[in-house]
């Protein structure tokens, strides 16, 4: 792994989403070199601008639906930092909560595809270089609904189970090789678009976007190398 004098590098796979800014400040506060993705740079940008040492973050246009770009991210990261210590991904679908009987294949291929396979490619194209350098830390993140759907989230919560699945799996086929696999299972967060169909009760229930931002940084370093293959829970004050 890298030596405590260098800073860790992390890939942050969809720096845009709602919790991309809580999540970059945390990473930057603990001293990452960052390495942020968005499908749109200019968006990116924008993110990265106001965020103090927003201007060292290593902004790279990409599309994690794409392999090829995946690589050239990954690529990208191992020419500025030299390394690449820490991933995890801020990508996904849009929600969908629909009975069953209501949905149709297309609705559950754009969630494999938006989650499963954004999250794979991530994967996919990372564990290479850090078998290569002797070990890494991958988080995948999943939502609640993963363990336990709510009614209507059947689709949803089958494509984030299977992100569950696959980071295990990881774990348990490089856990001899220096690779640390997890998935961070979020509950609700508190983010500015859930305050337009939270009430204020489930508002305070809910991780704050900062609570899940630690909880992504711990994952991504060395202190957590006790944990391994664990679908780790993040449901804050909404645990009963």
């Amino acid at each position: 792994m890298a030596t405590r004098q260098e800073p860790r590098s992390v890939i942050i796979a969809g720096a845009t989403a709602r919790t991309g800014p809580a999540v970059l400040r945390a990473f930057l506060q603990a001293g990452f070199a960052v390495t942020a993705t968005g499908r749109r740079l200019d968006r990116l940008r924008a993110v990265l601008e106001p965020l103090p040492g927003g201007q060292a973050v290593q902004a790279v246009a990409a599309d994690w639906l794409d392999p090829a770009q995946a690589e050239r991210v990954v690529a990208a990261a191992r020419e500025r930092f030299g390394r690449v210590d820490a991933a995890t991904t801020l990508v996904q679908a849009g929600f969908l909560q629909r009975p069953f009987a209501e949905t149709s294949l297309d609705d559950l291929r754009r969630l494999i595809e938006g989650n499963l396979y954004t999250t794979y490619n991530l994967c996919r194209a990372v564990l290479p270089a850090m078998l290569e350098q002797g070990g890494g830390h991958l988080v995948t993140v999943a939502g609640g609904s993963a363990l336990d759907p709510a009614y209507g989230r059947a689709l949803f919560g089958a494509s984030k189970a299977a992100i569950v699945t696959l980071t295990k799996g990881i774990a348990r086929d490089y856990k001899a090789r220096g690779i640390v696999a997890n998935c961070l299972v979020a509950g609700t967060i508190a983010t500015e678009e859930a305050r337009r169909f939270l009430d204020e009760e489930a508002l305070q229930a809910a991780a704050t976007p900062e609570e899940f931002a630690a909880a992504l940084v711990f994952l991504c370093s060395p202190e957590s190398s006790g944990i391994n293959g664990a679908a780790i829970e993040l449901y804050a004050r909404e645990v009963d």
